[in-house]
């Protein structure tokens, strides 16, 4: 149980770190929604993955350049995902792509 708790608590901080790391609300939508998913009891390492991969997509659909230190935080994140998650269309339960 405690390991659980530590890992929602690093998910969370690395969330709100990369939240509060930009101004973009492009990457503070679903990342806002992660975060809300996370206190709402989804799973950590499916989550993680779901985030890290909505950021990656708009990283790489508007040319968005991280800072050293977002950069770090965003691998950090997707290193707790699950890998299985990450090598599926997961960016879509985290981003509205009907607004793109």
């Amino acid at each position: 149980m405690t390991e659980k708790n530590d890992q929602l608590s690093q998910a969370k901080k690395l969330i709100k770190d990369l939240y509060n790391s930009t101004t973009d609300s492009r990457l503070q939508g679903p990342l806002f929604k992660a975060y809300k998913r996370l206190d709402e009891g989804a799973d950590v390492s499916d989550l993680t993955a779901r985030a890290a991969s909505a950021v990656n997509y708009l990283r790489i659909t508007y040319k968005l350049v991280f800072t050293p230190q977002q950069e770090k935080s965003w691998r950090e994140l997707r290193d707790m995902g699950s890998a299985a998650i990450m090598y599926h269309d997961s960016k879509n339960n985290l981003l509205d792509l009907s607004e793109m």
